[in-house]
């Protein structure tokens, strides 16, 4: 047999201490490792279990990387059909403003109005 020896909380230790009771700690902690490591299948379920995260991970970050794109296209749209709103709009105004101030036009002997 190998010697293990490793470092524990002292918290996590006080609990270890009152489970294993009257039993030696070379034989509790033996049989907590030889439980750990026999427990194959159910580390396989967990691991088929990061693996669907995994992967439902991946198909969200793409799902968002699409929506963001589309977002960002949405957006550059409607910027530039405000902008070609505005280029309207200062064009209109200034047409208007053109016309307000145009002088009125005065027949030639009118000198006072």
């Amino acid at each position: 047999m190998k010697t293990i020896r490793f470092k524990i909380d002292e918290e996590l230790f006080k609990k270890v201490d009152t489970i294993r009771g009257n039993t030696s700690k070379t034989v509790f902690y033996s049989k907590i490792l030889n439980e750990y490591i026999s427990k194959k299948p159910e580390d396989n379920h967990s691991n088929n279990q990061i693996s669907n995260l995994v992967n439902e991970f991946e198909k969200l970050r793409a799902e968002m990387a699409y929506k963001d794109a589309l977002i960002k296209s949405m957006k550059d749209e409607k910027i530039k059909d405000m902008q070609n709103q505005l280029n309207f709009l200062q064009l209109e105004y200034q047409k208007l403003l053109n016309q307000l101030l145009k002088p009125k036009p005065h027949k030639w002997w009118q000198f006072w109005n």
